[in-house]
């Protein structure tokens, strides 16, 4: 009797374990312009923020989310194929690789407790190769990591960073490119089966109220849904080998 509850206890935890395995994390794209987006460092647990540079209340939200326990990232506008209004802090095609990294520090000085960054629109900018690789670099130097939020398919962020060996992720799922309840409730859904069949997923959203309220009452339930939620940093990868240049796919 004492070995089959000792075997029941290890099946049990093993049970467990498998459950915990499946992690996502949650980025808030977009902080800084409004007073209200102070408020989304109120959610629970480990969400992670990506704040925009050079904004009204960007450093005063990373100052009052850093003390409550929440990963910050820099939020980096990149130049967009549509030519949409990029703001400061921009990174764009024409710059120097020089010029690429100064405006980086630049950012990174104006943003305290950076882990990390992502980039803001940038489907142009992601698909060049020089850019990118100014990008990683400047990010191995500072000891931070990469999530491509993927505004193009054509992306080479990622092949990139893993051949710096920057630690990288990718976003899979946009959860409110619409805010009401039940397009939420159909984004995060597929947050939870892609994790769930990959292990994890990441997730990026905004600081809209409709999205804060909804996060606050669905992160609540993510335990009793066997869901780690971790910071954007624990699901980052770095490659044990660069990749050669000439495997790097480009798209000019």
């Amino acid at each position: 009797m004492n070995r089959f509850l000792l075997a029941l206890v290890i099946a049990l935890s093993l049970v467990t374990h498998v459950a915990a395995a499946d992690k996502i994390a949650i980025i808030i794209d977009d902080i800084g312009n409004h007073p209200e987006d102070l408020a989304a460092a109120e959610l629970p647990g480990d969400v992670t923020f990506a704040v925009l540079p050079f904004t009204p209340y960007g450093r005063a939200f990373a100052l009052k989310a850093h003390h409550q326990g929440k990963q910050i990232m820099a939020h980096v506008p990149m130049q967009a194929l549509a030519g949409n209004a990029l703001g400061l802090g921009a990174l764009t095609a024409d710059m120097s690789s020089a010029e690429i990294k100064l405006k980086l520090r630049q950012v990174l000085d104006d943003i305290p407790y950076v882990a990390g960054i992502n980039n803001h629109m940038g489907s142009q900018l992601t698909q060049l190769t020089q850019p990118m690789q100014a990008v990683m670099e400047s990010l191995r130097n500072h000891d931070l990591y990469f999530i491509d939020s993927r505004t193009t398919e054509y992306t080479v962020a990622e092949q990139i960073a893993h051949r710096y060996q920057v630690p990288v992720a990718r976003r899979h799922v946009f959860i409110d490119n619409e805010t009401n309840k039940q397009y939420l409730s159909q984004q995060f859904d597929e947050l939870i089966r892609l994790a769930r069949q990959q292990g994890t997923a990441i997730a990026i959203g905004h600081p809209y109220p409709e999205t804060i309220a909804f996060l606050k009452q669905r992160l609540s339930t993510l335990e009793q849904e066997g869901i780690q939620l971790v910071f954007a940093s624990e699901l980052t990868v770095t490659s044990e080998l660069s990749i050669p240049s000439g495997l790097l796919e480009t798209r000019q």
